[in-house]
């Protein structure tokens, strides 16, 4: 049976599984609450969004909004900016012969030029690692049966630019790079005729370098979290119910001069509101992006089978691009080459040119060493901590009835895209809209649940 989408304000209700929503372009397909299974749509699941951060027999975790794919592309980033400044500097060099300057001056020039690029390397690879230990994980513990989520609450409005924001990103590095580039030209220019700076000039440029931007952007950061915390702003982990949690695959498309131009579909997985049915709680989820619903459809799957079958249901975790990986990969493709009768030197020179080993390496550092300080030490220990197999909890009697005429509908041809709303479809009564008691809490640094 294929069902119409209907045109609805997804934010004026409460979502219910299996309900396919569109507005405009726009299309929504909601997988939870109630996490029935996908069936052949989604087939086992896999980690396409590289989420899947740690996982035991009770517990997994998902990188809150960090993609290592993104980590993975540093490197294409680094080579270019290292190709810049290698053709900078032959550039200056041949200068010497057409420009009336020194050896001296030329090497100071592009002495200053290869420092502030070496700042702008050091700030991709600072701070996105100031933003990620930000960043905590969502973490499912599948005997509980329960999700915690680290929302962030707002206070009263604060009118100072985040740290992080591109406006104050741009200020400081502008400020610190700069003031190094004209202290190193400087003193390439010292005691010549077009003396740029003088002895003065320098000496400030150099305190301002080493002292005084360092000591401002330090008591900046300093001064926007006091001002946070003043105004109110907070976090807490959230304990929500694994059959509440909300699960969507989006699609959302932009309007240009040219046409319309797709932006691609997302895989949200939100703790609701229970006191507000239809909204999610502020400040808290994932966002994944995919390549199409069925990417989105097995994400979901991957995580619903961990929690209702066990980490044994679950396939192996996706490629984690580790320095393991990488060379594994590098064996794989040698041999691939080698058997389709290709020059294998070609490929490993692209991946030499992206520095692919170097993104593998600092992608394995950044899993290992960044992404642990984004949680307090010892973080809801005692909520996260396998319970005896007598303890566990279980399905409801509602989710276990859905999923088997669920599973029929599959047996019959269906799948769950022709399914509809789920809910109406198998005459159960959506109870569950109306609001309900807020959902247990702790500060976000608490050891227990």
């Amino acid at each position: 049976m294929t069902v119409e989408a209907k045109e609805q304000d997804p934010a004026a209700m409460a979502l219910r599984v299996g309900e396919h929503l569109t507005r405009g372009a726009n299309e929504l397909y909601v997988l939870s609450p109630k996490p029935v299974p996908l069936g052949t749509t989604a087939g086992a699941g896999a980690d396409v969004g590289r989420l899947v951060y740690r996982r035991d027999a009770a517990t997994l975790d998902l990188l809150h909004n960090i993609s290592r794919n993104g980590m993975l592309a540093l490197g294409g980033v680094t080579v270019w900016v290292i190709l810049f400044f290698v053709v900078f500097f032959i550039f200056m060099m041949s200068m010497i012969f057409y420009l009336n300057i020194t050896v001296v001056e030329a090497l100071s020039i592009w002495g200053g030029g290869a420092y502030a690029g070496l700042l702008f390397f050091g700030a991709l690879l600072v701070l996105p690692d100031l933003w990620m230990r930000d960043t905590a994980p969502v973490r499912f513990h599948r005997q509980r049966r329960e999700v915690a989520f680290v929302v962030e609450h707002p206070g009263r409005r604060v009118f100072l630019p985040a740290p992080s924001a591109h406006l104050m990103y741009g200020f400081w590095f502008a400020l610190f790079s700069m003031s190094g580039m004209f202290t190193l030209v400087g003193l390439g220019f010292l005691g010549s005729e077009e003396e740029l700076l003088g002895a003065t000039g320098i000496v400030w440029m150099a305190i301002t370098h080493m002292v005084i931007a360092p000591a401002l952007a330090i008591g900046y950061v300093a001064l926007y979290r006091g001002v946070r915390r003043l105004a109110g702003w907070c976090k807490e982990t959230v304990f929500v119910p694994w059959e509440d949690v909300v699960a969507v695959a989006t699609r959302n498309m932009a309007v240009t001069v040219g046409g319309p131009a797709g932006i691609g579909w997302q895989l949200h997985i939100l703790p609701p509101d229970p006191e507000r049915p239809g909204y999610s709680l502020a400040g808290a989820g994932i966002e994944v992006s995919v390549t199409s619903l069925q990417m989105a459809l097995m994400q979901w799957e991957l995580i619903r089978r961990y929690m209702e079958e066990g980490p044994d249901a679950v396939p192996e975790r996706a490629d984690d691009y580790s320095v393991a990986w990488y060379k594994d990969e590098m064996a794989r493709q040698r041999r691939r080459h080698e058997r389709e009768g290709k020059p294998f030197w070609r490929y490993r020179l692209g991946r030499w040119m992206e520095l692919a080993y170097f993104a593998s390496w600092y992608t394995e550092y950044r899993v290992n060493h960044v992404l642990p300080k984004a949680i307090p030490k010892g973080w809801v220990q005692a909520w996260s901590q396998p319970l005896p197999e007598s303890e566990w909890a279980g399905p409801s009697a509602e989710l276990t009835e859905l999923s088997r005429q669920v599973e029929a509908a599959y047996e019959r041809g269906e799948t769950f895209l022709d399914l509809g709303p789920v809910e109406e479809r198998f005459g159960q009564s959506g109870a569950g809209e109306a609001p309900k008691p807020a959902y247990r809490s702790v500060p976000f640094a608490a050891h227990s649940g």
